[in-house]
């Protein structure tokens, strides 16, 4: 057995072990659906933070920005003031109006703050969230799939049935509790990732002998000029919009243990969420001129072009299977 498939089953236990003495706490629909209202600010704000960006900023984000150079720095300034104005703006208000109307859901919550009593926005607000979500869960397990199939040769739908699994498993057996503390760690595993993949990343380029700029700044606008340039640059902004109210994100603030610790709590998202934004982003950018230089391979073959990639979104666990210690990895 290899150093990251050792490495890879210590994680699976560890995420099984929380979903297991979630079990053991649980007392009520409460606890299952907010985590009693127990969980302190570090928990809540990388849960919040894992949740929200998930495979998106693993694998979506540096696919992006090897196709699309520098025109993602549009989307991540956008993403990155989303993330700023839902915890300014929505996070306190939500969590003091879960408490005045002992709601624990974001349905429940708008029944009751609407004095619906026919129920209608309840179910209306439950259908949309479950319709867009059957998209959103099927999205994060597809990127399980291209992460396994990468670093395991596993094929994409034996992965994605894995994680599927994996997620299922511990959110059945602990709920919301569960859910938050496996969160932390893989918060954790994907701040250390985006961070400390570009920094090796721009090492090797260095080493390799690279001395051309990182970055087009002609892709900044796509190639356009005027209006097809603003254009551009505000459909990448326009990512933040996506951040004010997603249910997966605002349950956060609704199960924080106390609205007086949103600002601890919020700081931290902050810290968290702009070097890993940024990494994510020069993640796609080195790995283009890593990728051009011929020093990766694939199932066997060597890639000397972005065409030769299998998917641009793999680009990530190509680069970390290579670059990074294989127990890192």
């Amino acid at each position: 057995m290899n150093t990251i498939a050792i490495a890879f089953i210590l994680y699976l236990l560890i995420v099984l072990g929380v979903g297991f003495y979630a079990v053991r706490i649980l007392k009520d629909i409460k606890d299952f659906a907010l985590g009693g209202q127990r969980l302190g600010p570090w928990v809540i704000a990388l849960s919040e933070r894992a949740s929200g960006e998930s495979a998106w900023l693993i694998l979506g984000l540096p696919g992006a920005a090897l196709v699309a150079g520098l025109l993602e720095l549009w989307t991540v300034v956008g993403c990155v003031s989303g993330i700023i104005l839902s915890w300014l703006i929505i996070a306190k208000p939500l969590r003091e109006a879960t408490k005045k109307y002992n709601a624990i859901t974001l349905p429940e919550l708008l029944e009751r703050r609407f004095n619906d009593e026919k129920g209608t926005i309840r179910i209306l607000s439950a259908v949309i969230i479950i319709f867009f979500f059957v998209f959103y869960v099927a999205a994060q397990f597809s990127g399980a799939g291209k992460v396994l199939n990468v670093t395991f040769g596993l094929s994409e739908m034996q992965g994605m049935v894995l994680g599927a699994l994996i997620i299922i498993s511990y959110t059945i057996l602990g709920g919301f509790f569960a859910v938050a503390w496996t969160d932390v760690i893989q918060g954790i595993i994907m701040f250390g990732t985006l961070v400390i993949l570009p920094i090796v990343a721009f090492i090797e380029i260095n080493s390799i002998g690279y001395s051309g700029a990182i970055w087009d700044t002609q892709t900044l606008f796509g190639g356009k000029i005027g209006w097809g340039a603003t254009a551009a640059a505000l459909g990448g902004l326009s990512w933040g919009l996506g951040y004010l109210g997603q249910p997966h994100l605002v349950v956060r603030y609704m199960a924080i243990n106390s609205a007086d610790n949103i600002g601890v709590s919020r700081k931290i998202a902050f810290a968290w969420a702009i070097p890993a934004f940024f990494g994510s982003m020069f993640i796609g950018l080195i790995g283009l001129q890593i990728v051009n230089a011929g020093v990766l391979s694939f199932d066997g073959k060597v890639i000397q072009s972005v065409s030769m990639l299998p998917d641009p979104e793999k680009l990530m666990p190509i680069l970390a299977t290579h670059l990074l210690p294989a127990w890192l990895a």
